[in-house]
């Protein structure tokens, strides 16, 4: 479980990292130009994807963390 929680954070920081690039590319064109598949994924493999990787990452180890910890307290509770 603990592996797929961090995966699943790291897919989501790489996803979140395209979603930016959209967006920024749609606030700076122009209305004759279209999103062109190219620029999304030319700047993926950018710093900027790195750490909304690393960031996605940590925040999957955050919540499995968490959850481990109240699944703790779930059993403790349930021994009195």
């Amino acid at each position: 479980m603990r592996k797929r929680i961090i995966t699943a954070g790291g897919f989501i920081g790489i996803v979140f990292s395209i979603w930016d690039s959209m967006v920024d590319n749609a606030d700076t064109a122009s209305l004759e130009d279209h999103l062109s598949a190219g620029f999304v994924f030319s700047s993926v493999f950018s710093l900027k994807t790195l750490v909304y990787l690393i960031i996605g990452i940590v925040s999957g180890w955050i919540i499995n963390f968490m959850i481990n910890k109240i699944s703790e307290l779930h059993r403790e509770w349930n021994d009195f």
